[in-house]
């Protein structure tokens, strides 16, 4: 079986663009109607082999879909009429053709619905440095960090928020269809990592690259990782985790109350200075290093968000560190000499 290599925009995040080629040959074979026991056994046994075939699988699944809605039918009939005129070759060159046709497609569909672009069109979203508070149609509060984007889908049957980039905080309001007698919708934030269900509470869900991270602040909530075959794990007040595609790491204890983040404060309890410039790099333009030399000094206290400046001057006066800038957008923080 053989297709056309699969566009390096194929592949998902974590996912090797040879996994994502091999997971399009599948999918190509599929539609072509004519799949053999020993392929269909050949697919069982890839799929089974590794995780990472089942997460390319599903978003080639996924995406192929909308591309099989335009080409599955004509696809399918020249296959079949290719077998039937038992030309081996003119299959695999169909295969090949098809493949070329599908790859772009799904390189077309899944560039459209990379992060960075779903960020850049979300329905909502703040610049670096910016907070914004929300007030959901349901009566919802949401509060979107530095640098963050969601979308809202909020149907007859569910109350969906689409995390796309950076973090959010919620304080989840009673489903006012509730009180016309109608069943309460669910109300959950999705990232690419998983869905986190919300019970009567207060919330914030965090997205980084390879993981995800909630913490309660109040109630409870699911989460339920989106690869992951297993019920959703329980998470109560004082508790957050991280999660992945595939499950959800022990809980540990959080802070009590709203994410400081949402006063415009950074508080840091112990934090390695390279963690904590990290943080505070969220916050400002341009570029925030650290010096080995100094990474690994610890800080704490309260910083403020609103006036990074501020924060790195007093950073200076409580560690023995200066702040070198070459610019305001280039800025160095490096052990204080003598």
């Amino acid at each position: 079986m053989s297709a056309a290599p699969a566009s390096p925009a194929t592949a998902s995040a974590g996912v090797a663009e040879s996994v994502m080629q091999r997971a399009l040959e599948w999918q190509v074979t599929f539609w072509s109607g004519e799949v053999t026991p020993r392929e269909r056994a050949a697919f069982d046994r890839w799929l089974a082999l590794d995780a990472e075939h089942a997460r390319a699988w599903n978003q080639v699944r996924r995406t192929g879909q909308r591309v099989q809605s335009l080409t599955g039918p004509v696809e399918g009939e020249a296959l079949r009429a290719a077998d039937a005129a038992r030309r081996p070759s003119a299959r695999r060159t169909l295969l090949r053709a098809v493949g070329l046709f599908t790859a772009a497609g799904v390189a077309a569909y899944t560039a459209r619905n990379a992060p960075p672009v779903q960020s850049m069109l979300a329905e909502h979203r703040t610049r670096r440095g910016e907070r914004r508070d929300l007030l959901l149609p349901d009566g919802t509060r949401l509060v979107l960090d530095t640098d963050s984007a969601i979308d809202l889908r909020f149907t007859a049957q569910a109350r969906d928020v689409l995390l796309r980039a950076g973090e959010v905080f919620i304080a989840t309001a009673p489903d006012p269809r509730s009180a016309g007698g109608l069943a309460s919708r669910p109300f959950s934030v999705h990232t690419r990592h998983g869905a986190v269900q919300a019970i009567g509470t207060r919330f914030a869900v965090r997205l980084s690259d390879e993981r995800s991270m909630v913490s309660v602040d109040e109630g409870a909530v699911r989460v339920q990782p989106l690869l992951a075959s297993a019920d959703p794990v329980r998470l109560e007040a004082g508790q957050r985790a991280w999660f992945s595609e595939t499950a959800v790491e022990s809980p540990t204890a959080s802070i009590p109350g709203d994410p400081a983040w949402t006063r415009g404060l950074l508080v840091a309890e112990r934090m390695r200075l390279r963690d904590f410039l990290a943080e505070l790099g969220r916050y400002r333009s341009g570029v925030l290093r650290c010096d080995p030399a100094v990474r690994d000094l610890v800080v704490s206290g309260v910083y403020p968000l609103d006036d990074t400046d501020l924060a790195l001057s007093t950073l200076a006066h409580a560690l023995p560190v200066r702040i070198d800038s070459v610019t305001r957008y280039w800025v160095t923080v490096r052990a204080r000499a003598g």
